[in-house]
C-alpha cells in the first residue's frame, strides 16, 4: 500500500515511480534547476532518450517509434507522459477494432470532460490540440489518433491539457 505523500513534490515522485519513471531525490543545497519535479516534467535532452516500453508480445514498429520520439520531443513531453501514452496506445490496439470507431466513446469522453471542466472545457481542449499540433506530422498523427480511438481517450486529453497548461505557448501559464 502506498503511503500518503506530504507534499506535491512527494506526490509527483510517487506517481512517476508507479509509472516506471522514478525521480532521483534532489541533493540538499543543490541549485540544479532541472531536478525533482522540474526534471520529471521536462522533456529528455533528445528524442532518442525516450524509453518506449511495449508489452512483450506486442509487434514493434521501429519507423513509427522513431517518428513518435520526434513528435514527443517537439511537443516537449516528459518521459512519464510518454510512458502513459504508449501504454494507452498499446491498450487501444489490443482492443476490439469495432470499438475504435464507435461514436459513443467520443460522446462519452466529451460529456465526461465537459462535466469535469465545466466552462474551461473549450480552453482545455484547445490547449491539448495546440500541444498535439506542436508534435508535427499532423496528418499521420491524426490518422493514428482517430484510427486507434486514442483521440477519444479521456486520460490522454486530460494529460495533454495539463501539460499544455504549464506552457504559455500552448495556451497555458495561467
Amino acid at each position: 500500500m502506498m503511503t500518503r505523500p506530504n507534499s506535491l513534490d512527494a506526490a509527483m515522485r510517487q506517481v512517476l515511480a508507479a509509472r516506471g519513471s522514478p525521480v532521483a531525490l534532489q541533493e540538499a543545497g543543490s541549485t540544479d534547476s532541472v531536478s525533482g519535479v522540474d526534471g520529471a516534467l521536462a522533456a529528455p535532452a533528445g528524442p532518442e532518450a525516450y524509453q518506449i516500453a511495449v508489452p512483450p508480445d506486442f509487434a514493434r514498429d521501429a519507423a513509427l517509434e522513431a517518428k513518435a520520439r520526434q513528435w514527443f520531443h517537439r511537443a516537449g513531453l516528459p518521459q512519464g507522459a510518454v510512458s502513459g501514452i504508449v501504454q494507452a496506445y498499446c491498450r487501444q490496439l489490443c482492443c476490439d477494432p469495432a470499438t475504435r470507431t464507435d461514436d459513443s466513446q467520443q460522446q462519452r469522453t466529451r460529456a465526461e470532460l465537459a462535466q469535469e471542466w465545466g466552462a474551461d472545457y473549450p480552453r482545455k481542449v484547445a490547449a491539448a490540440q495546440s500541444l498535439i499540433a506542436a508534435c508535427g506530422g499532423a496528418e499521420e498523427l491524426a490518422e493514428i489518433l482517430g484510427g486507434t480511438g486514442l483521440g477519444d481517450d479521456a486520460w490522454l486529453i486530460r494529460t495533454l491539457a495539463a501539460i499544455a497548461e504549464l506552457d504559455p505557448k500552448h495556451g497555458g501559464g495561467r
